[in-house]
């Protein structure tokens, strides 16, 4: 069996060692989308999971947020910093967990990989909210989830995916690239495929899964596809974090659609550059 079918079978086949997604996430999901649900039934959901609530105060908590108020309850976070953000940092939280157990050390470095998608996570938010005008907090989800797919070859095919590695930085071959040409398949499609046996929105999935070829991505979808692939070049470019790909990508062709000139990317990047601490509290409230 060649590694391309070894990896789909590792994703949909549920006989296989790969996490299920947690029930909390599907509920969230579900919770999320109607229209009914006020702030009091989200806190009183989460608030079943005190682990998950301590997490979440202690990232409103921290200087990602920058509050000038203490948050001091769960309902108070949803208050101050709004449904949708609790929402995603649940999401987010729990697939973080998930991969935070099954580990990839010694492959990838995990603290740089997640500071690296924070880094994605937060300059997505800004594009969306400053220059797009879509939704800010779902370019959030999309940034801090785009590269999950690494995590699955550091653990199922760490040999085979430490020389891809290698050969990437080596040969200076975008890492993406060097996976298509080892697998049959890259990160991002990986990222893509795990998202849909989740039952993750194709709102989220469908980005993901084109965040580096954007330009090929369902136009339905493409605007957020191209924010996270830029997000993605600009936190390289900063150097937050590591995502284990050594090489800058060219975005010139994405930028214009857009709307994004040489000096947006230059104020996009001194801000992510500025925002370093921000994203190392947030690795650190996740730990």
């Amino acid at each position: 069996m060649d590694i391309n079918k070894k990896i789909v079978d590792i994703i949909r086949d549920k006989n296989t060692q790969l996490p299920t997604l947690p029930l909390i996430i599907e509920n969230i999901f579900k919770i999320a989308s109607d229209d009914k649900t006020s702030s009091k039934d989200l806190a009183a959901f989460i608030s079943k999971d005190q682990a998950m609530v301590n997490k979440i105060l202690k990232i409103a908590n921290s200087a990602y947020f920058g509050l000038s108020k203490t948050v001091s309850s769960l309902s108070h976070a949803i208050t101050i910093i709004g449904f949708k953000e609790v929402t995603n940092l649940t999401i987010g939280l729990n697939v973080f967990s998930i991969f935070q157990k099954i580990g990839a050390e010694g492959i990838l470095n995990m603290k740089d990989l997640w500071l690296h998608s924070i880094g994605c996570a937060l300059i997505s938010k800004k594009i969306a909210k400053e220059i797009v005008q879509n939704d800010a907090e779902q370019a959030f989800l999309i940034g801090l989830l785009h590269d999950m797919g690494k995590v699955i070859l550091a653990v199922y095919f760490p040999t085979e995916y430490k020389t891809v590695l290698r050969e990437a930085n080596e040969s200076q071959t975008p890492l993406y690239l060097k996976e298509n040409e080892r697998f049959g398949l890259d990160h991002a499609m990986i990222a893509g495929m795990l998202m849909e046996q989740w039952n993750f929105p194709d709102s989220i999935a469908i980005p993901c899964r084109f965040h580096h070829n954007s330009s090929v991505c369902d136009p339905k979808y493409q605007i957020q596809a191209i924010e996270i692939e830029i997000a993605d070049n600009l936190c390289h470019r900063a150097e937050i974090g590591r995502s284990g790909n050594s090489v800058i990508g060219n975005i010139e062709q994405i930028q214009g659609k857009l709307g994004l000139t040489s000096e947006k990317l230059d104020y996009l990047l001194s801000n992510l550059t500025e925002e370093r601490k921000s994203a190392e509290e947030f690795v650190t409230s996740i730990s």
